[in-house]
């Protein structure tokens, strides 16, 4: 079945992924420390190289670097406690940290009859 490329595909799922978990870890954060947010969006995009996808070669089939780019409004916090609730959002992002750090991936295949 051919799609309609109407949607993302599976990597930008990924990015989308992040910048999904970024926003709701901020906010959530932001929430506990009793930070008000009027104002969150993150835009993240990535370099690939679709030779390898395609069978023809290449470095790697995945991205090659991610950019996420972020801003934020608050009208109770100083700029320090929001870089400081960015930091600890990176560093405490499930999706940050499988796409930062090797994951051992296993892939079982059963062939139906």
């Amino acid at each position: 079945m051919l799609g309609t490329n109407a949607g993302p595909n599976a990597v930008e799922l990924v990015l989308q992924a992040l910048a999904f978990c970024y926003a709701v870890g901020y906010a959530y954060n932001a929430a506990a420390k009793g930070i008000e947010i009027e104002r969150l969006r993150y835009e993240v995009e990535g370099d690939l190289d679709l030779h390898r996808f395609l069978g023809l070669g290449g470095p790697r089939a995945g991205f090659s670097a991610i950019r996420a780019k972020g801003w934020v409004c608050s009208p109770n916090a100083t700029a320090e406690q929001l870089e400081e609730l960015c930091q600890y959002v990176q560093d405490t992002s499930p999706v940050r940290d499988i796409l930062a750090s090797p994951v051992p991936v296993t892939t079982d295949l059963v062939v139906l009859d």
